[in-house]
């Protein structure tokens, strides 16, 4: 959510904290387990309510680390999207881990037409832009230019409860397309904000990722934990 051949100091950062475990994000195939296509309506982006705004504190080891935002705001191009997530691991006043990125999409009538993004990892920073085509998405990021089909969601919206039935998705860090595999595990009541809610968990699986994410009865996304490497990280739903 790999990176040995960038930073040659990562590996000893790795097995507290990945990039790819923090963004939820990864190169990643299908697995036989995954939710049908079926079951979930076409992606579609519905800002029904606050879906598309979302603010959580991130977790580990009980220690509040950092937060993960979304907003959404109408423009005379569609509806805007920001993303920004800030997260740092310390030590003894050492930091061990940081990790930045902001991103901004725009989509209108269900379709994405711009995206761009900055995301820094201890230090060193990637930047991804991408633009609406007549053959789909263009995508530019460190890897070069890549098209995504016209209806390709993106790593930042787990918001969307639609993506819940993709199979591939944009890499808003990183630039390109990759794989995403999900599967329905339970319906269950969780604790948000001190009351409780009825919600719906899913567990999402790539090469390198795997997340356990909570939607409520109105396909809000409301919490979520992602694994890797022996680190868990927690998302708590702010009031």
């Amino acid at each position: 959510m790999a990176d040995s051949g960038s930073r040659s100091s990562a590996g000893d950062r790795r097995p507290l904290l990945h990039r790819r475990t923090l963004c939820l994000s990864a190169v990643a195939a299908a697995v036989a387990s995954a939710i049908p296509r079926s079951v979930l309506a076409a992606p579609s982006i519905t800002l029904l309510g606050d879906s598309a705004n979302r603010r959580f504190s991130v977790l580990y080891k009980g220690d509040r680390i950092g937060r993960h935002i979304v907003r959404s705001a109408p423009v005379v191009e569609g509806i805007r999207v920001s993303t920004e997530v800030e997260l740092m691991v310390k030590k003894f006043f050492v930091t061990m881990f940081s990790y930045r990125h902001r991103s901004e999409e725009v989509w209108r009538d269900g379709r994405l037409m711009a995206l761009n993004s900055e995301t820094t990892e201890d230090g060193v920073t990637f930047r991804v832009d991408g633009a609406a085509v007549p053959r789909g998405f263009r995508v530019v990021g460190n890897a070069g230019p890549f098209i995504a089909a016209a209806a390709t969601l993106t790593s930042n919206c787990l918001w969307n409860y639609a993506i819940l039935g993709e199979e591939t998705m944009i890499d808003a860090q990183r630039g390109g397309v990759i794989g995403l595999s999900v599967r329905r595990l339970a319906d269950e009541d969780i604790v948000i904000a001190g009351r409780s809610v009825a919600a719906t968990r899913f567990r999402l699986i790539t090469p390198d990722l795997a997340g356990t994410i909570w939607y409520d009865r109105a396909n809000q996304w409301v919490s979520g934990e992602l694994e890797r490497s022996g680190a868990t990280l927690q998302y708590r739903l702010e009031p």
